[in-house]
């Protein structure tokens, strides 16, 4: 049953007061877990306010119109635990923060109608028949793909590099083959990469997996196929198809659900796999590179690697591959443990991740981000709220963008930091210092600076 108050300030001291009280309570419950080691002698806190979910819905809608979002912000600071967003909300596929700091976000997952906002400040622009984007590593090139062709720009305002149009072959002898007759809106695109010259792209979609060149394309088998014929369309199908390419354009990662993750490299024109790596869970769903690791005299397993993701719906794993230990036609297997690997995770389905110098922050289904180091020491979580589809940073590494399946995204500042300004967590050497944000559930310094909402049948919103 839902509360209702007398004023809005009478709504906003319970929301506010009562919201402070449950994130100390939960966060200090967690601290026992995570700081001290320990099960707490109390139950999980609850929130008391899931009976102002109406209300504060209303509050902002009606401040979006009136244009008051620091007002809205600072009337109800922005919480998910209250609020049930089923069926309310859109998926926030993608998020890419520019140099300038404007945001690019893809409404919609691969299998849904999608569209493409920029957003600046508290505005929106649609982007017109752009059905999502991608980018290289250091976002020199941006990929708007449209219905009919990809293209790739210098920048996001930048002069147009390349076009590409979509596979019209597998290429492949024997099978039917029925691409020519489809466009992107139904390959079912899931991830786009530019590489690092912007001369080509790759694309992991439900069709199979390409690279893309001016005149051609080439498809980069992962698994048998003959199982996965669409008989009436004569393609493959192919489920959570995946690809990363390195910073320095040398390696390509890829996977699908029935393969093992595959390390490519282009030898003599032709994309050579030269490492198989089985999973350690079941099927593989996410890889990406991390060359910002550095190599540690004496230490194992250090340096650029690979992080590999797998899942399944018991028990999934995230494991990596340090890119030193590579020798001739590799081969290692996560499930049987190989000490050529680096054991990240045993336990979290993710989607998305985020690359440190010493490891990972992994985005996942149970609505939080995980920070691991490379050999899988937990450092910290952050509460989304909702699957985390999708991580970026600013240059400066002091803005970070998270976008979720609840169809947010929400931007964070870590510019302050904990312990003299140097430590990112909090621990039990400065467990005594104030959390950085009242309303987070988090033992980072991440201070959730800004929001922006996509709900159905509706304009998107600022929070």
């Amino acid at each position: 049953m839902q509360t209702e108050f007398a004023s809005i300030t009478e709504a906003s001291q319970r929301w506010i007061n009562e919201g402070k009280s449950f994130k100390d309570k939960l966060n200090n419950w967690l601290d026992e877990i995570y700081i001290d080691k320990v099960k707490p002698d109390t139950p999980c806190p609850e929130d008391t306010r899931k009976d102002m979910t109406a209300f504060v819905m209303d509050q902002i809608y009606y401040h979006n119109e009136d244009g008051e979002f620091d007002k809205l912000r600072q009337l109800f600071p922005p919480d998910n635990d209250p609020i049930d967003w089923t069926g309310i909300t859109e998926c926030v596929s993608q998020v890419v923060i520019l140099p300038d700091m404007r945001l690019v976000a893809t409404v919609g997952d691969w299998y849904e109608p999608r569209r493409v906002y920029l957003i600046s400040e508290n505005t929106f622009e649609l982007q017109p028949d752009v059905l999502m984007i991608g980018k290289s590593f250091d976002k020199k090139y941006i990929a708007r793909v449209y219905a009919d062709y990809i293209e790739v720009t210098e920048g996001w305002d930048g002069h147009s590099i390349k076009t590409f149009a979509s596979p019209s072959t597998y290429g492949l002898k024997g099978p039917k083959d029925g691409l020519s007759n489809l466009n992107f809106t139904e390959f079912g695109i899931q991830q786009i990469v530019v590489f690092p010259n912007g001369q080509r792209v790759a694309i992991a979609t439900s069709k199979g997996i390409f690279v893309l060149e001016e005149q051609t394309s080439h498809f980069i088998e992962t698994e048998e196929n003959s199982s996965h014929t669409h008989r009436e369309e004569f393609t493959f199908r192919y489920d959570y198809p995946h690809v990363d390419v390195s910073p320095d354009g040398k390696y390509m990662i890829t996977g699908t659900q029935s393969s093992p993750h595959l390390l490519f490299e282009e030898i003599n024109g032709q994309w050579t796999t030269i490492a198989t790596v089985e999973p350690r869970s079941s099927y593989p769903n996410l890889a990406r590179f991390n060359t910002t690791i550095e190599e540690e005299p004496d230490t194992d397993n250090s340096g650029p690697q690979v992080l590999l993701c797998s899942c399944h719906i018991s028990r999934s794993a995230s494991i990596a591959l340090p890119l030193a230990n590579l020798t001739p036609n590799f081969y290692a297997s996560g499930y049987n443990a190989d000490p050529t690997l680096n054991y990240i995770d045993d336990r979290k389905w993710v989607f998305s991740a985020g690359l440190y110098q010493w490891g990972y922050a992994l985005g996942c289904n149970d609505g939080y981000m995980w920070f691991r180091d490379y050999y899988g020491n937990l450092y910290g979580y952050l509460h989304i709220g909702g699957t985390v589809m999708d991580i970026d940073y600013s240059p400066d590494r002091t803005k970070m963008v998270v976008a979720s399946y609840i169809g947010q995204i929400t931007v964070y500042d870590c510019t302050e930091l904990f312990h003299e300004n140097e430590d990112l967590f909090r621990d039990e050497t400065n467990r005594q210092e104030r959390r950085k944000d009242d309303f987070a559930i988090t033992n980072t310094c991440y201070k959730d600076i800004k929001r922006y909402l996509f709900w159905k049948e509706n304009p998107p919103l600022v929070w």
